[in-house]
């Protein structure tokens, strides 16, 4: 007879999770290409391997925020999550731009044009991480999408932080160049914050709970993996 497993309360389950997270071996800012750029020992090419990989995610990242604000049904949380749509489009919370455009500077200067990030080829990873996260939109209730999100966007600010100090370290770029990475340390946490109050108010029964660790999971390892251009980075 199988056992069945008590639910924490959401605001436990929220805890629980973010220390298995932070525990986590799948956390982008100790990837091996992170550790590299911070060191300046990853190279040019490499660079722009990765950000052709990351810009086939960065094209459908407003899509996908879309759907996860269409699909929530709490007006509590309609408004941060359209938040999100606006910052992602448009840099509004941020006074920015919008992230693709932001990250297109960055292309640019480390010689890489929009043709050439969209007509490189979608490595595996990259297309598994692509297909997950619109999957998961459209057949998971969207505030276990979100949920997710404490292990995506949740874990990014640190990531990102020590990719700006690298480019701008050891590239030479400067830092109207690496703003994408600089934004993405206010915006990320501001959303993973969302993320976990959404995880508290409704991850509250203990299959949604065991659904929301391996969604969360899941979305690590792939998202890690995209990052993984090299044989050398894995």
């Amino acid at each position: 007879m199988a056992t069945q497993v008590a639910a924490l309360s959401g605001a436990e389950f929220v805890r629980q999770l973010t220390a298995e997270i932070g525990a986590s071996p799948k956390l982008r800012v100790n990837h091996p290409f992170v550790r590299a750029v911070n060191e300046g020992t990853a190279t040019i090419d490499e660079i722009r391997a990765w950000a052709c990989q990351e810009w086939k995610f960065k094209e459908v990242v407003p899509r996908v925020v879309m759907l996860r604000y269409l699909a929530c049904s709490d007006p509590e949380f309609q408004p941060k999550l359209y938040e999100v749509v606006e910052e992602e489009t448009e840099g509004v919370s941020t006074g920015t731009a919008g992230h693709n455009q932001m990250f297109l500077e960055f292309a640019a200067a480390i010689g890489l044009s929009r043709a050439d990030m969209q007509n490189a080829a979608t490595l595996p990873a990259t297309a598994a991480h692509l297909y997950f996260c619109e999957l998961v939109c459209y057949t998971l209730p969207w505030f276990v999408v979100m949920t997710a999100q404490m292990g995506a966007e949740g874990t990014s600010p640190p990531a990102m932080a020590a990719l700006a100090k690298g480019f701008t370290t050891h590239y030479g770029l400067a830092p109207e160049a690496v703003r994408f990475f600089t934004v993405h340390v206010e915006a990320d946490s501001d959303h993973g914050s969302a993320a976990a109050e959404v995880a508290e108010r409704y991850m509250t029964s203990a299959p949604l709970q065991q659904l929301g660790r391996e969604t969360t999971f899941r979305r690590m390892e792939l998202t890690y993996d995209v990052w993984s251009v090299g044989s050398r980075y894995v």
